[in-house]
């Protein structure tokens, strides 16, 4: 195992690209293991490297697919599947700002590329989608890189937990009022 790490490292920009590439993919084909893909990327190219790459790459392919999604909302085949309950779920996801993008991207467990596909097809404002999921992301994939890096002194430092935990709400209460600020300029 120390043989293929040593080796890995040697190649570290090559990891980075295809720990890049493999997590745009990831956005979406969503049965790709989210959580070991970005703990992968900051076991093998450390906690920075490997942070920025998995975020940097999930952002850029949750874009992309929200406004492909977007592109193709009025398409028939959207029209075609549409009934009442789809409406007005797509209706809430549109009214739905900051803090749901915020907390459905925070968590790893909810499959995000189902978000990000309801919200380009409710046509949710640009402006409200990408702050929430720019910082979801930011602190879910911080957290699992964090752990990823190092998980056995995350399990036995309690100060460790609470710090995140502490960090979690900071960007939350930062990012909300962000977000009030952009929806009051227009």
């Amino acid at each position: 195992m120390e043989q293929i790490i040593y080796s890995l490292q040697e190649y570290k920009l090559l990891v980075a690209a295809v720990g890049f590439i493999i997590i745009i993919i990831e956005t979406f084909i969503p049965a790709l293991p989210l959580v070991a893909i970005v703990g992968a990327n900051a076991f093998v190219l450390g906690i920075g490297l490997g942070f920025s790459v998995s975020w940097i790459g999930s952002v850029i392919g949750s874009i992309v697919l929200f406004l492909i999604c977007r592109k193709f909302s009025d398409s028939k085949f959207i029209k075609r599947i549409n009934n009442e309950k789809i409406d007005k779920f797509n209706k809430w996801v549109k009214r739905q700002g900051f803090s749901m993008m915020f907390i459905v991207y925070l968590c790893p467990f909810i499959p995000d590329f189902l978000i990000t596909i309801t919200a380009g097809i409710s046509k949710m404002k640009l402006s409200n989608f990408v702050p929430g999921m720019v910082l979801g992301k930011f602190i879910m994939f911080l957290v699992i890189s964090y752990i990823g890096n190092d998980i056995k002194t995350f399990i036995t430092d309690p100060l460790k937990v609470t710090s995140l935990i502490i960090l979690v709400l900071v960007f939350w209460v930062l990012g909300n009022k962000v977000n009030r600020r952009i929806n009051s300029i227009k």
